[in-house]
């Protein structure tokens, strides 16, 4: 069988080697899918075409329509709070040249958003460096450096920077004001009412801005207007830390009734932050109000956080006492000891304890002055109501404190990390000269030194660290009763003395904590045994010490001078 057989032509196909329409199709498939949302497919593609291209002025062309598209991704990846993701996009964008410079900014503002405070301001130091137009950098500058670096000073200069491209924004000239207010205290009065104002002027009805004019006002005295705008304040929805500065306020200025009404809202206070108030604060359940009638009624008396509180209102038992049929008084544990020796003529508790009191009512301590209708001229025991047993007093001396006839001075520098807050505390350096008299004994009543302050003290200070031999308060009333007299900041120690009745020299700040509405002359109302001795402007303790420097030295002489006339006696 034959077979035929077809011959088969083949052509051949002619071939280019020209890239330029590779590179259109990869741009145009690049472009289509960013189009389409599918960035991360699309920017991968517009890199490989970029690394694949060799003509300059084409790679150029693609490198900014790159750029362009993985803006618009990292914009994207920034409002759905991916921030890492856009990181990652403007770390790519960056590694080619000739990208816009606000990519500093937005990358300083994720990494913000991350948490990374310090690299946020590196970035936005690097834009306002090399940006023409600033922008609100400076803002974001500010912000950062107030909320995450806690630089207030730092956060200033830059608001003020941002002010002269804003000048019209209140919420620049309110935060001005208020760091002004927080950093310097007393000082720059005028830049803090001058900026205030500014805002208020801006936005009369803005609460916060309200809020904060009212309290620079109250602070430096200015009672008449600062009446006028707290008045507004009760007019735009004052939030319960709003209500509890205005009772503040009120108490400072003398005004008891009402004060301690609006101080009730510190346990609804929207700023509590990692304060914690006992269980039983912050229920309803049995709650006094007043308008309950407590006659016939068994009270529970609860304390509240810090012990120089438990310490200030104890004062009110007394008078409880006679309102009602029954007083129980819930008190912290290193606090029981103490007042249960004092003799209150109550039953004292721990909180563990409460399900076991019968009660009708429970008042937390710090309401007291409102329940025994207190005013300035009428607070109760002000000459002292603690005392501790002689024979543990002796026992404390003959275990700790040194048998000799120098003068005895007991100190307490620094509170909780409440006082650092408010500046109550001094720097324990200022006290060094009290150490290096030849004739006094110095005795630390800190028990915590939150700043090692004492590990610093100079070899020719002698300072005998007693406050680690204190296992409770009543150790710390012992030890007070050993001393000739004290010199404290506002802190438990300082309200302890006052409730002792021992002989103390008080160390003040310029701007004072709300209960201390007198700071002159012999005693600061609240306690008879406290002399005042306050800082003429914030922060500057040189004035106070000398004063009490001058105090101690006319001690010195008096205990001198009756040595002498002891001996002459004798002879």
């Amino acid at each position: 069988m034959q077979v035929s057989k077809r011959l088969v032509v083949r052509k051949e196909i002619p071939m280019d080697n020209s890239r330029d329409l590779i590179s259109s199709m990869d741009v145009a498939m690049a472009e289509y899918y960013c189009k389409n949302n599918n960035y991360d497919r699309g920017l991968e593609i517009y890199r490989e075409a970029i690394s694949s291209i060799t003509d300059e002025a084409e790679r150029n062309w693609v490198i900014n329509q790159y750029i362009n598209q993985a803006i618009n991704y990292a914009q994207k990846l920034n409002l759905d709070k991916k921030y890492i993701e856009a990181i990652e996009q403007y770390r790519n964008i960056m590694k080619y040249s000739g990208f816009p410079i606000n990519i500093y900014k937005n990358i300083g503002l994720c990494m913000k958003s991350i948490g990374n405070a310090d690299l946020a301001i590196k970035f936005l130091k690097r834009f306002e460096e090399i940006s023409p137009d600033k922008e609100d950098v400076y803002v974001y500058l500010a912000d950062l450096t107030y909320t995450d670096i806690k630089d207030n000073r730092k956060a200033i200069e830059y608001y003020e920077k941002a002010l002269e491209k804003n000048p019209n924004n209140f919420s620049i000239y309110n935060m001005l004001g208020h760091l002004y207010s927080t950093c310097y205290q007393d000082k720059y009065k005028d830049k803090q009412i001058e900026y205030l104002t500014k805002a208020y002027e801006l936005a009369p009805n803005n609460r916060i801005v309200v809020k904060n004019l009212a309290y620079v006002l109250g602070k430096f005295d200015e009672v008449q207007k600062a009446d006028e705008f707290y008045a507004k304040l009760m007019y735009l929805s004052p939030t319960h830390s709003d209500l509890h500065a205005y009772g503040a306020y009120l108490v400072r200025h003398q005004r008891f009734a009402e004060g301690f009404k609006f101080l009730q809202h510190r346990f609804q206070k929207e700023d509590l932050n990692n304060v914690a108030f006992p269980q039983l604060l912050t229920t309803k359940k049995k709650k006094w109000n007043i308008k309950f009638d407590i006659k016939d009624k068994r009270i529970l008396v609860h304390f509240e956080q810090g012990f120089g509180d438990s310490i200030m209102f104890v004062r009110f038992i007394d008078e409880l006492k006679k309102m009602c049929k029954e007083v129980s008084l819930v008190v912290q544990r290193q606090l029981v000891d103490l007042f249960k020796d004092s003799k209150l003529g109550v039953e004292i508790y721990t909180e563990e304890q409460i399900p076991s009191i019968n009660y009708d009512y429970w008042i937390p301590m710090m309401d007291l002055p409102i329940v025994c209708e207190t005013k300035p001229s009428t607070i109760p025991k002000a000459g002292g109501y603690l005392k501790v047993p002689k024979a543990k007093i002796n026992a404390y001396k003959k275990q700790y404190i040194n048998d000799n006839d120098k003068i005895k001075i007991g100190i307490c520098y620094e509170g909780t990390l409440a006082s650092k807050e408010t500046d109550r505390d001094i720097p324990l350096s200022y006290l060094y000269p009290l150490m290096k008299l030849p004739d006094v004994e110095v005795y630390s009543f800190q028990v915590d030194d939150l700043t090692n302050q004492m590990d610093r003290v100079p070899p020719d200070a002698n300072l005998i660290r007693l406050g680690r031999t204190f296992k409770n308060w009543e150790d710390t009333a012992c030890a007070m009763n050993c001393m000739d007299f004290m010199v404290s900041t506002d802190n438990g120690v300082m309200n302890l003395a006052g409730a002792l009745g021992i002989k103390t020299f008080g160390l003040f700040n310029r701007i004072v904590e709300w209960r201390w509405f007198k700071v002159e002359g012999e005693d600061i109302a609240w306690y008879k045994s406290i002399k005042p001795f306050q800082c003429p402007t914030s922060g500057e303790w040189e004035t106070p010490v000398s004063k009490v420097m001058e105090e101690i030295d006319k001690i010195r002489c008096k205990k001198i001078a009756d040595k002498i006339k002891g001996k002459g006696l004798k002879g």
